[in-house]
């Protein structure tokens, strides 16, 4: 707070005037603006000095470095040039590596069509050989097969006059024995040809119909067969034995009594052929495998006969499926 000091100097002794003279001065405590336009000089000098700390020589000692902003800007510039070298360099190893990675991806296309070649040439090869080796096996085994039927028939015959329950018992597995492995046989020859398809328009009622003259067909089976028809364009002789597959896969499904139901659909585009049976189902596991090659649950099974199917409807431009309750196996074929 300022101070109030009455004062008369000596050049005011003579005035006749009785007035007084008051003169006020500053706190010792409140600093001058000049003094605080120092200290805020001395103040930025020392931030200044934090800012070039590490350069040589004192920067105020020469009458060239006085211009503060004139430092400052070299400074920067200094700064400047540095993080543009370090981002050149930054760009410069991301273009090598860059080339690195696309030489590496052209080493790697070309190891892997050079494997892709070997494995080609490989499983072709081996897979050629051993599908002819496979069918002139089945061919040979299936002549001698041939013989023993025709032997065990006429053994039947003959026994059949004695009624000799015995012999006719043994003659009648052999029998099965013999349709057994004729059928694997079949099922081996079926998946290694490779015949072209015949088309040919073709009632499906009657190839369900006649499917199933080829079965043998236990008593307690029964069938219901399509309400309506539809004409396909197909391979009769192969769709046939898609469909007597599916009829004997139900058979074998249904240990006790059960039918097969047969529903045909269709639409402008393509025809549909349901094959129902009221088996205990497929379970979820194996449901995802059926349609895969030398798969099988079957005791006698090759794992052949559904992938036989479905390559057959699939050479007709058509696909297979199947759902459970109850089980439905569904051909669909285009019109």
């Amino acid at each position: 707070m300022a101070k109030f000091i009455n004062k008369r100097s000596e050049d005011d002794a003579d005035d006749t005037s009785d007035g007084r003279v008051i003169y006020f001065s500053k706190t010792p405590g409140q600093p001058s603006k000049k003094a605080e336009r120092q200290a805020e000089s001395q103040s930025n000098k020392t931030e200044f000095a934090k800012l070039i700390k590490g350069q040589e020589g004192d920067i105020f000692s020469s009458p060239d470095t006085q211009n503060k902003t004139t430092t400052i800007t070299r400074l920067f510039e200094d700064e400047k040039k540095e993080l543009n070298n370090i981002q050149k360099l930054i760009t410069k190893q991301s273009q090598s590596l860059d080339k690195a990675k696309r030489i590496f991806k052209e080493k790697q296309l070309l190891i892997e069509k050079e494997l892709n070649k070997k494995s080609s040439m490989f499983s072709g090869d081996k897979f050629t050989i051993v599908g002819q080796l496979s069918s002139k096996m089945a061919h040979d085994i299936r002549n001698p097969l041939n013989v023993i039927k025709v032997q065990v028939d006429l053994l039947k015959l003959r026994y059949s006059k004695q009624e000799d329950t015995i012999m006719l018992d043994s003659l009648e597995r052999m029998e099965k024995a013999v349709h057994g492995i004729t059928n694997q046989l079949n099922d081996v020859l079926n998946f290694l040809k490779d015949s072209p398809v015949q088309l040919e328009k073709t009632s499906l009622r009657t190839l369900v119909t006649e499917s199933i003259l080829y079965v043998q067909v236990p008593d307690n089976i029964s069938f219901d067969l399509p309400q309506n028809d539809a004409t396909v364009m197909c391979d009769k002789n192969k769709i046939e034995r898609v469909i007597v597959n599916m009829i004997q896969n139900s058979i074998q499904a249904m240990e006790q009594a059960g039918k097969i139901t047969f529903v045909v659909s269709e639409d402008e585009h393509k025809t549909n052929l349901q094959i129902q049976d009221t088996g205990s189902g497929i379970p979820d596991d194996v449901m995802q495998k059926i349609f895969e090659p030398l798969f099988t649950t079957k005791h006698n099974g090759t794992g052949l006969g559904l992938p036989i199917c479905k390559k057959i409807v699939e050479d007709h431009g058509g696909k297979i499926s199947v759902t459970n309750n109850p089980t439905t196996f569904t051909i669909t074929l285009p019109k």
